[in-house]
């Protein structure tokens, strides 16, 4: 007996056999049951979800003499003519062989004739998307209103391509892609039956490789099995023409700490072990997706990528290197590269010069990369300033201004690292306050960061009479002026510092190159004290 693949072996028979999909397998079953079978149907779906294997258990189901629970017996006669696929009753039409309008006549001619054996005679129309508006047009009087022997059955991958008129008579069932862990018990029931030793990691590696399609992946364990039959994830990998974790760990080490060096001789690497590039770029998009999956939410990686908790945590410590944006950066360069390499005559010199990019992104005309360079220079200087701190070293004390009035016995200039006493504390000079706002700034960087880029894009530019009086750096930091004197952020801002001084303090902005008002100045006095309470914006006054 000729061998049979193992996608084939393995096509289910009934319902109970069906890996997922499992609400639209209750509403099918239930609809056999209690006999409220529908003219039309349309299934959905990627491919190896399963929608072909359901249009026959349904065809089979709705046709046997004796169901049991909306399943097909398997041993009446008519389900033994599905099994061995002799039954007239049960038409299969590949839609992309024969999707002229002429063989959608021959199909409206025919199902006026009854089935010869069963109840039901059922077309089962493949890949559907594919016919031509004609032929669609020519289907859609008989799909709407179809003898009541015919059943239809329309499977498609393409949804979007079928017209309105034909999506409005059927009953549409969604089919998903298979998660890893249905895959996985599937092949393990498949490698137990050809008594092959097949490794919990090779499954896995199999399952992820499939992408949600069971038909891929019992073909991938066919190819392996082909092989040999102790079957482990080296040999996947050699199979599939993947790389290793390893080696994609490196590889965006290699990208993150801009090596091009490094990454060229990996590439030229991957290239000598007979890799296929195309490949290679697939797996570097995954790999930075988990990279920003475990910034991004870090808490959830272990159940989103179905992961260990040691690959959680290197996933974890790889990307904390690295910023949220430059992450992003790199996964649609790679992501691009998928789509450019299919149209490449060289594959190779495409995957250099993408990966050449995510290394010199730094000396772009992109106001993104300079944004995160500038972060990543922020978060260098912040460490190098805490380990002074840290240290030994006492750090370099302030120069003291010409004729400045002695500290009061009893004060004493908080620390910068200083946490805040829960008791009220005693006043604080204005010239510690700056201290203060130093402390402020320590504060909103580690736990409001949007707060602190914003204030960190100006100074202080005056403290008196317990105002801070903010100013943006140049002209085209005055958007975070802007954002800044909303009475919610002023508010926000004055309560933290009147917290840290221990006395009232009143946080506000200033214009650029706005010139501090005098003391004695007392006219200027009452124009600060009204821009102080009504803003210094325009203000359009409508009768």
């Amino acid at each position: 007996m000729p061998y049979r693949a193992l996608y084939r072996q393995w096509r289910p028979k009934d319902f109970s056999h069906v890996v997922g999909q499992k609400a639209i397998i209750e509403t099918l079953r239930n609809q056999v049951v209690h006999d409220r079978i529908a003219h039309a149907y349309l299934f959905c779906g990627s491919r190896g979800t399963g929608k072909t294997s359901t249009a026959k258990i349904l065809a089979k189901a709705i046709n046997c003499e004796h169901p049991i629970n909306g399943d097909p017996c398997g041993e009446c006669s008519n389900c033994l003519r599905m099994d061995h696929e002799e039954s007239l009753d049960i038409i299969e039409i590949d839609a992309a062989s024969n999707n002229g309008v002429d063989e959608m006549r021959d199909l409206r001619d025919t199902v006026k004739y009854p089935p010869q054996f069963g109840r039901y005679k059922v077309y089962i129309v493949d890949e559907v998307h594919m016919l031509s508006s004609s032929a669609f047009n020519a289907l859609l009087k008989t799909l709407e209103e179809p003898p009541a022997h015919v059943v239809f059955i329309l499977a498609t991958t393409e949804p979007q391509k079928l017209p309105e008129t034909i999506l409005s008579r059927c009953q549409r069932f969604d089919f998903g892609r298979l998660s890893t862990a249905e895959i996985t018990g599937r092949l393990k029931e498949a490698s137990d039956q050809s008594g092959a030793v097949v490794s919990n990691g090779a499954l896995m590696m199999i399952a992820r490789a499939a992408e949600g399609g069971m038909r891929d992946a019992l073909s991938i364990l066919d190819m392996c099995l082909g092989y040999g039959d102790h079957i482990d994830e080296p040999m996947v990998r050699s199979i599939l023409g993947t790389s290793d974790q390893s080696f994609l760990f490196e590889f965006g080490n290699a990208l993150i700490s801009e090596n091009p060096p490094e990454v060229f001789r990996m590439i030229d690497e991957m290239i000598r072990d007979g890799r296929d590039p195309s490949v290679f770029a697939r797996e570097v998009s995954r790999h930075f997706r988990c990279l920003l999956l475990a910034r991004s939410c870090p808490g959830d990686i272990t159940a989103m990528l179905d992961i260990t908790e040691d690959d959680a945590r290197e996933y974890a410590e790889q990307a904390s290197g690295c910023t949220v944006t430059r992450l992003m950066k790199i996964l649609d360069l790679f992501m691009s590269l998928e789509t450019e390499m299919r149209f490449s005559a060289s594959p190779r010199l495409a995957l250099e010069n993408v990966s050449l990019k995510c290394c010199i992104r730094t000396s772009e005309a992109d106001m993104q990369a300079l944004t995160d360079r500038i972060t990543e220079l922020e978060q260098k200087i912040n460490r190098i300033s805490e380990q002074i701190r840290t240290s030994a070293i006492p750090a370099p004390a302030s120069a003291e201004k010409p004729h400045a009035a002695p500290v009061a016995a009893g004060h004493s200039v908080p620390a910068a690292k200083a946490a805040p006493d829960p008791r009220p504390a005693a006043a604080v000079p204005d010239s510690g306050l700056i201290s203060v706002w130093t402390q402020l700034m320590e504060s909103y960087k580690k736990n409001d960061p949007g707060i602190w880029s914003m204030l960190n894009h100006g100074k202080i530019t005056e403290v008196k009479d317990n105002v801070f009086r903010w100013q943006p750096n140049s002209e085209k930091d005055s958007f975070f002026r802007t954002a800044l004197s909303g009475e919610d952020k002023k508010a926000r801002i004055s309560s933290a510092l009147t917290e840290l001084a221990g006395r009232p303090c009143v946080f506000d902005t200033a214009e650029l190159n706005t010139v501090p008002a005098s003391a004695g100045d007392p006219d200027q006095s009452y124009i600060d004290s009204l821009y102080q309470t009504f803003g210094r914006e325009p203000v359009d006054i409508v009768d």
